[in-house]
């Protein structure tokens, strides 16, 4: 959301009107909403300034108007990281065929006031085939950054995140 002051006539700042342009997302469109600016649904507060403008004056909406952090309570957290896990699978005659490694499993849950969100990431996964005339063994694993790469950490394998935002919208 974005908040634009419109200066009418020999009118200054603190008089001019102010719109608020708003672009959510309604299923595989945007929506943009043109409304009055409200200051107590926005999270944009407008920038006090001890000077006036002239009619030839003009002022972009980030020098009229600045951010305001919003206080967020979180009401509950659940956070799993583990070093390291191992899972086999074992077919009816309890032959091992596969057998996953996962290093720096990190699962995070956190639920507040205006989000739930979720996140998954593995540090290193491989994936090795365990029958003994295999071709392949090594099914699945990430590629190794060359040492002479500096500057660069090590990143997670895979990485996942999902957020539900609990913004109902206004109407």
């Amino acid at each position: 959301m974005r908040n634009f002051q419109v200066l009418t006539g020999n009118q200054d700042y603190r008089h001019a009107r102010a719109v608020s342009l708003d672009v959510r997302a309604d299923g595989y469109k945007q929506i943009l909403r043109v409304t009055n600016y409200d200051p107590d649904q926005s999270l944009y507060k407008p920038r006090s300034r001890s000077f006036t403008l002239s009619r030839q004056d003009t002022f972009s909406s980030a020098e009229a108007f600045e951010a305001v952090a919003e206080q967020v309570e979180i009401s509950s957290s659940v956070l799993i990281d583990l070093s390291g896990i191992g899972l086999s699978l074992v077919n009816k005659r309890m032959v091992e065929i596969l057998y996953a490694t996962i290093d720096n499993l990190k699962f995070e849950y956190t639920n507040s006031t205006t989000a739930q969100a979720v996140n998954l990431s593995f540090g290193h996964l491989q994936i090795d085939n365990q029958l003994h005339d295999a071709l392949y063994p090594v099914v699945l694993q990430p590629t190794s950054i060359p040492k002479s790469t500096s500057g660069i950490g090590a990143l997670p394998t895979i990485q996942a995140s999902v957020v539900w935002l609990k913004d109902q919208g206004r109407s």
